[in-house]
């Protein structure tokens, strides 16, 4: 197999258009999918609408529904990358998500709890394979609207599940409500996620298909407090920024109808959400002044100290839970199934104690290269990210979330959608001169002999 660089021409150009144009097109080497890539996306598709209610269907001694698609996903994707015979130039995001993939791999060298180690490095690459191949099967803007329609719809599953819960009474934890399996925050954090998203195809669309993401914005904000997770509301709240950051695009008519949204989400929540939810949800700037946030802050401070002892290259990827276990100042017994040991409840902490400073160093500019990458998308992409990313911020920062595929998902569509503008300077932007050739970006192909 040779791998070989195809350099780009540069022909000389004459006209220009608009940044947002520019953006919304796809890179220059793009090509309708062929049967099979057809097929690959489908996978694809299959598997962001299940990322939303991944644990609601679980296959006895292989696991769930979503890992099942996943497989089919990473099989039709490979085979449909060699019969293109072609790999897109990666993205610095890429080769940063690779070198942390490599770096927690690596820690299984000096891993305190070497099988788990194991474990998550394999569930690593997984992920990232996943992101390759958002970003294969997914050069143009169509079909990575898509995707986020697909997981948009997903959350359609989870949602009624949690409504159907409250009203059947049927709590997932103390006076708290969660559908399809899922932990309650992990739950609320997902429909955070889903709104700007949401928010966002819905003011690019008209039609029956507009009402569609009405619904699932009235659903999303619903379920959310009906989990009564504190850190998901405080993300929803950050969510909810997108709506000032773009109503100067909107015409009279969306303005008008995001109104009636908001009203409509307001009945829902008044319908729905009980007075339990209220009361703990009322509780969160006294938790945060005065209490432990259930217990959350005794297992931070046991992880600093574990970070302290082991500050370089860490304890080993997914080792926090069973080193944490021993130095809380009531070790856990992890064979006693009533004591489960603790995650790390906030995903920068996880990664600094597992990886030591240099995991999270590359971990950091990872964040940093996206943040980054958002220079090349149109004004109303990049508030959408942007959004995005804060949601996600504020989210985990209560949450383990390292290693779940909502977290990988978008970090791999955001990449996915930086790319689209990527070569905005060449081909794109401006109009080859009459006799010469259209522009195609580089691109790595691949020869099978």
């Amino acid at each position: 197999m040779n791998l070989s660089a195809q350099a780009p021409s540069l022909p000389q150009y004459r006209s220009s258009f608009s940044r947002d144009r520019v953006a919304a097109r796809p890179y220059a080497g793009a090509k309708e999918l062929s049967g099979l890539g057809q097929l690959a996306f489908a996978s694809l598709w299959l598997l962001a609408f299940a990322i939303p209610w991944e644990d609601a269907i679980t296959i006895s001694g292989f696991g769930t529904s979503a890992r099942l698609v996943g497989v089919v996903t990473v099989v039709l994707g490979l085979f449909a990358i060699l019969e293109k015979g072609t790999i897109r130039r990666p993205a610095p995001g890429h080769l940063m998500i690779a070198l942390f993939v490599i770096s927690a791999a690596a820690s299984y060298l000096w891993s305190l709890y070497p099988e788990g180690t194991w474990n998550q490095a394999l569930t690593y690459i997984q992920l990232f394979v996943m992101v390759w191949l958002i970003w294969e099967h997914c050069p143009r803007a169509q079909e990575q609207q898509r995707l986020m329609q697909a997981y948009v719809l997903g959350t359609f599953v989870s949602g009624i599940d949690t409504v159907y819960d409250y009203l059947y009474h049927v709590e997932s934890d103390y006076e708290r409500y969660a559908g399809a399996r899922l932990n309650a925050n992990d739950l609320g954090l997902m429909m955070a996620l889903s709104m700007p998203v949401s928010y966002y195809l819905l003011i690019h669309s008209k039609g029956p298909i507009a009402w569609l993401y009405r619904l699932q914005l009235i659903l999303a904000g619903t379920t959310v407090l009906l989990t009564a997770s504190r850190g998901a509301t405080l993300a929803s709240a950050v969510a909810l920024a997108i709506v000032p950051l773009t109503q100067a695009r909107l015409t009279g008519r969306q303005k008008v109808a995001i109104i009636l949204t908001g009203l409509l989400l307001v009945s829902s929540i008044l319908a729905f959400v009980p007075s339990t939810s209220w009361e703990r949800l009322s509780t969160t700037p006294n938790a945060l002044e005065h209490s432990t946030l259930t217990g959350r802050t005794v297992i931070w401070k046991a992880g600093w100290e574990i970070f302290r002892q082991h500050p370089f290259i860490g304890i080993g990827s997914n080792a926090f839970r069973v080193v944490v276990s021993r130095v809380l100042r009531e070790p856990i017994r992890l064979d006693d199934p009533d004591s489960p040991a603790p995650p790390a409840h906030n995903t920068f902490l996880s990664v600094l104690v597992e990886q030591g400073v240099i995991g999270f160093a590359i971990f950091s500019v990872l964040l940093v290269v996206m943040c980054l990458s958002l220079r090349t998308m149109p004004s109303l992409t990049q508030k959408l990210w942007i959004v995005v990313l804060a949601v996600w911020t504020v989210g985990v920062s209560s949450l383990t979330w390292e290693m779940r595929k909502p977290t990988w998902f978008f970090f791999g569509l955001l990449l996915a959608q930086s790319g689209t503008g990527l070569w905005k300077g060449f081909a794109p932007r401006l109009r080859p001169a009459a006799g010469l050739g259209r522009h195609k970006t580089p691109a790595l192909h691949l020869s099978l002999s």
